[in-house]
């Protein structure tokens, strides 16, 4: 008797699941598929590229940045870049020196340097010089010659 009780037990259980049953329907669950939230889908790969290739040219860049940076900071660049400062200073205190001192003095002179020419001409208290670098650009400067009371000693 429990045999029977237990096979009509389970006979309504397999009836009952029977009956709660619905259609099986497949759905993709890729937008790509599917078309719903395709757009969203989209945006966010093609966003990904476009990190991702702005990442590649930013470390292209910073890798360019430091080869330069590395390229400057060698003894030899150190050693050429203080020269050529030295040079530099040299040449503009002795155009001073013709400039402003009391022997030797020149009303007005020019002479190139580095693809560009430098002009200077003395009128009375006031020194006009006038720079023109190698692109044409012009740089003009008036300087008062008087008496610099403050360099006396």
């Amino acid at each position: 008797m429990t045999k029977i009780k237990i096979a009509i037990a389970v006979m309504a259980f397999s009836v009952a699941g029977a009956t709660h049953a619905s259609e099986i329907v497949h759905q993709f669950s890729s937008p790509s598929f599917s078309g719903i939230g395709f757009s969203s889908h989209a945006l966010t790969i093609y966003n990904q590229e476009l990190s991702r290739k702005l990442a590649i040219a930013a470390e292209k860049k910073a890798d360019a940045l430091k080869a330069e940076q590395d390229a400057k900071n060698t003894t030899m660049a150190k050693f050429i870049s203080n020269l050529e400062s030295r040079v530099y200073n040299e040449l503009a205190r002795q155009i001073t020196e013709k400039l402003f001192e009391g022997t030797g003095t020149q009303a007005s002179g020019t002479f190139a340097f580095n693809g560009g020419t430098i002009r200077y001409t003395k009128t009375g208290s006031m020194l006009e010089i006038t720079i023109t670098d190698e692109n044409g650009n012009v740089t003009t400067m008036t300087v008062p010659i008087g008496d610099f009371g403050w360099l006396a000693p």
